[in-house]
């Protein structure tokens, strides 16, 4: 076996690009292929690094460089979900593994290293920082073979050193990957109503009819183009295009009723799961990945998705070409005969999770894309693919839009438990990839008054991430708690959206402390002839901040509160859980 390695030189730093041949007269399996970097920063010296995430909601922060693994102990289908690997080499811990790419600043030095696989169709990768001076990249080979006189191209790695903004070099790498990956860029800007965070798997026929009456009666307060059916319509996990007994007129009239109300028809499926009492399942017990007992992967459990005993779903095997014939033909009658346009595209990670193949010569990566190019294929180029639950890498170039953190919620939550500050976390975090990758989905708008925890400043501080990100825009209220101050915040995020939205081809919103977690989060964007600025506070503490350094012509700019636009004070108190917007 023979690695070669070539290199191209790219402003302050390189992209080598490897592959690996056999040259011998025997198979070779490969498991993966390790590339160490020297950072040039001091060992001693205290460090940083940014851990990405694996999928949609899995976390990226800052971590100490060093420091011994303090992550609790994950239970088996979680490690499925948020890690590349069940388990990891030991010279590839947890706690120091980043996901497809990450940024490492030394306390010793004015620059930082920003190292990551700028291609992710055909392998998994992952960035090990266990010291600020040595950096481990690897590409997954998931254990296909090799075959004589075979070679296998490696991802392309980039590395290079900066003295500019993290967020800044977070923005050029995630550019270069999207024009290797052909990423689509260029979908309208979306605004829109999902059944989900008012009704989860409770939605019925009438509901949804019931809030379609209201969005077209109330299109001026909330102008839109997307109603999107979330989970609950269908008769079983895995029967996409069969409704249970709450959508008696079944999928096609629903379809023509948002149609004719004027909207979009948006429809949420998880393509790669089912569950046993799915048709499906009992049709083709053989697309699917298998565990080493050689039965059905289980990847998820939902005691909501299945009435009998087994309350998990399956991973769908989307190497297997009967599985992928099924999913176009599949995905083809959603879109070109049922008339749905928008396609929210859930657990998607179920395709690349690990187990044996019918292909067992396709990576994981490779499975995953295999699965979604049929679904491609079936819709058609027009029309809006979601991705959620994802792998981040691998879809880039196959959908529109992709979720970029966790689900929101009517509660805040905390720094571990679930809730929407760990989604507003997620929005500042990958902020930078919105136009380079795709469209970045922040999750749902909540603004409903009644039926939920959040406090008014807790709702506008969700408001206000989703509006400076210039992500996708979709709320998930019953119209009926909604009031004419729910109006006007829906608007102002539509407007300033729409601003950030537009100007972000030329750069996205950058977060400036992508580095440190401090108390107060800085987001900084451009909007219509102006530079808009998100200051959160996310602690559970009132944060004072100056912003003398920030604006030194505060008499150009306004500050936006739950209350509106006021003049910019010399300081600004910032309650526990809120944040304002400066526009300037």
């Amino acid at each position: 076996m023979v690695i070669s390695l070539r290199t191209e030189q790219i402003s302050g730093g390189e992209i080598a690009y490897a592959a690996i041949s056999n040259r011998g007269s025997a198979p070779v399996q490969l498991q993966w292929l390790r590339l160490e970097l020297d950072s040039g920063f001091d060992s001693a010296s205290p460090a940083r690094f940014f851990k990405h995430g694996y999928q949609s909601w899995s976390a990226s922060y800052p971590v100490a460089v060093g420091l011994p693994g303090r992550l609790p102990t994950r239970a088996l289908l979680t490690r499925v979900a948020h890690q590349s690997e069940i388990e990891r080499p030991e010279s590839a811990p947890e706690h120091a593994t980043s996901e497809l790419f990450t940024i490492i600043e030394s306390d010793s030095s004015h620059e930082r290293l920003l190292c990551g696989f700028v291609g992710a169709a055909n392998q998994i990768t992952t960035i090990t920082v266990t010291s600020p001076g040595r950096v481990s990249a690897r590409a997954l080979f998931d254990g296909i073979w090799l075959l004589p006189g075979m070679t296998i191209p490696v991802e392309p790695l980039a590395w290079w050193r900066s003295g500019e903004d993290a967020g800044r070099m977070a923005a050029r790498w995630a550019e270069l990957l999207g024009e290797r990956m052909n990423a689509r860029v260029k979908a309208p800007y979306q605004r829109g109503w999902c059944s989900w965070y008012q009704y989860f798997g409770a939605i019925t026929e009438n509901t949804l009819r019931s809030n379609l009456g209201k969005l077209r009666k109330l299109e001026a307060e909330f102008p839109l183009n997307v109603v999107q059916l979330d989970d609950g319509f269908q008769a079983a996990l895995g029967d996409w295009d069969h409704a249970n007994s709450k959508f008696p007129s079944g999928l096609k009239q629903i379809a023509a009723e948002i149609r004719d109300a004027g909207f979009t028809a948006g429809l949420w499926t998880a393509p790669f799961l089912a569950t046993p009492d799915s048709n499906l399942m009992r049709a083709h017990s053989d697309w699917f990945i298998r565990n080493e007992n050689d039965e059905p992967l289980r990847v998820v459990k939902n005691p909501a998705w299945s009435a009998g005993d087994d309350k998990c779903a399956y991973a769908l095997d989307a190497s297997h070409p009967g599985f992928c014939t099924y999913l176009e033909q599949l995905f083809n009658r959603l879109v070109h005969d049922f008339g749905y346009e928008y396609l929210k595209l859930d657990f998607l990670f179920a395709a690349a999770a690990e187990g044996r193949r019918h292909d067992s010569n396709l990576t994981r990566a490779q499975a995953l894309r295999r699965g979604l190019e049929a679904i491609r294929r079936g819709v058609g180029d027009r029309t809006f693919i979601l991705g959620c639950g994802c792998p981040l890498g691998p879809a880039a170039g196959l959908v529109d839009g992709m979720r970029i953190g966790p689900d929101v919620a009517p509660y805040w939550g905390g720094d571990v438990e679930p809730g929407t500050k760990l989604a507003i976390d997620a929005i500042i975090a990958r902020s930078f990839m919105h136009r380079r990758l795709w469209l970045n989905d922040p999750d749902c708008l909540m603004l409903r008054t009644r039926e939920t925890h959040l406090s008014s400043e807790e709702r506008f501080a969700l408001a206000s991430a989703i509006a400076v990100s210039g992500g996708m825009l979709l709320f998930s209220d019953d119209l009926n708690l909604l009031d004419t101050e729910s109006g006007k915040v829906f608007r102002m995020v539509a407007q300033l959206g729409t601003e950030v939205d537009n100007a972000a081809s030329k750069e996205p919103p950058i977060a400036t402390g992508l580095m440190q977690y401090e108390a107060i989060r800085i987001v900084m964007a451009h909007g219509s002839d102006c530079v808009l600025y998100l200051l959160l506070n996310t602690s559970d503490i009132a944060q004072a901040i100056s912003l003398a350094t920030l604006l030194p012509d505060r008499g150009r700019a306004a500050l936006i509160g739950p209350g509106g636009e006021t003049a910019v004070p010399e300081k600004l108190e910032l309650p526990a859980h809120s944040s304002r917007i400066i526009r300037c």
